[in-house]
């Protein structure tokens, strides 16, 4: 038979016998293949470690993250400074939020139920009637009815009745009279006063007012910075904005005697300002 190959008969059946020389030079050029392959695959490796070993040691190897040359990334590096700039402004307040309730004890839930209803009713009547507030204004922030007890180590624990509690956040935009409404309320029967906190409404102007002075601060600090370094400060590359945010101003009251010097007293309160803050990191290039 042709090719490289022996015939040889055993019994009767007959079976064919590879050349061992050729499957030797078949396995050598397999390795020689192989060999050359893997040059290639070095000589990839080698050209691009430099790069990879650059991008993962800036971008802590996240994953998702596109590669940067390394020569690329150095030249940015080298000719770019970013600082931190922090805006604050202090402004007026234009709203106070007050908490405030009624909180009715009887013998039964029932009682209480009516007793709280008929307090918190009053309480409406001042708010809308007296002053003017609106319904979107006033909102019920929780209502409750639970049962009180006493202990006693002859009968244990003992039902002596139960509390009904309406609490409301009222919404009140005439600053300097909110001593004033608070007496009000407590006239009407409003005996629970949470606290009252002084806000603004104009939240998204004065936020990006401090990110507007937080960018002044940055180029002040980079110039300040590339005259020390010898360079010159160039347009802005990359804005990142760490956060803005408006910190409201906490109640603080005390009780002050009318001129007469009657019992009667006049709630005293003074609202202070608004503190406004923004923070943002700011990439300068420089010349």
């Amino acid at each position: 038979m042709g090719g490289n190959c022996n015939l040889f008969m055993v019994g009767s059946v007959s079976k064919v016998k590879p050349n061992r020389e050729a499957k030797g030079m078949s396995e050598q050029k397999g390795r020689r293949k192989l060999i050359d392959q893997g040059k290639v695959v070095l000589l990839a490796v080698s050209l691009t470690a430099g790069s990879l070993l650059a991008w993962n040691g800036l971008s802590g190897g996240s994953q998702g993250a596109t590669p940067v040359y390394a020569a690329e990334q150095g030249a940015v590096m080298e000719n770019t400074i970013a600082v931190q700039g922090t805006g604050k402004l202090s402004v007026t307040p234009d709203i106070a939020y007050i908490n405030a309730g009624v909180n009715v004890k009887a013998k039964t839930a029932k009682e209480a139920q009516a007793g709280a209803a008929k307090r918190y009713e009053a309480v409406r009547k001042v708010l809308k009637d007296g002053y003017g507030l609106a319904d979107k204004d006033l909102k019920t922030t929780g209502y409750y009815v639970q049962p009180q007890y006493t202990y006693t180590e002859k009968e244990g624990q003992v039902l002596t009745g139960y509390t009904a509690v309406h609490e409301i956040r009222i919404s009140w935009r005439s600053i300097d009279k909110t001593g004033t409404l608070l007496d009000s309320l407590g006239a009407a029967g409003a005996n629970q006063i949470g606290g009252v906190t002084f806000d603004t409404e104009k939240k998204d102007q004065y936020e990006n007012d401090a990110l507007k002075k937080g960018l002044e601060n940055a180029r002040s600090k980079a110039e300040a910075l590339a005259v020390a370094s010898g360079r010159t400060l160039g347009p802005v590359i990359n804005i990142t904005e760490n956060g803005a945010q408006v910190q409201p101003a906490v109640l603080e009251m005390m009780q002050k005697s009318t001129a007469s010097g009657a019992d009667q007293s006049n709630t005293s309160v003074e609202a202070g300002e608004v503190d406004v803050q923004a923070q943002l990191t700011v990439v300068f290039q420089l010349k």
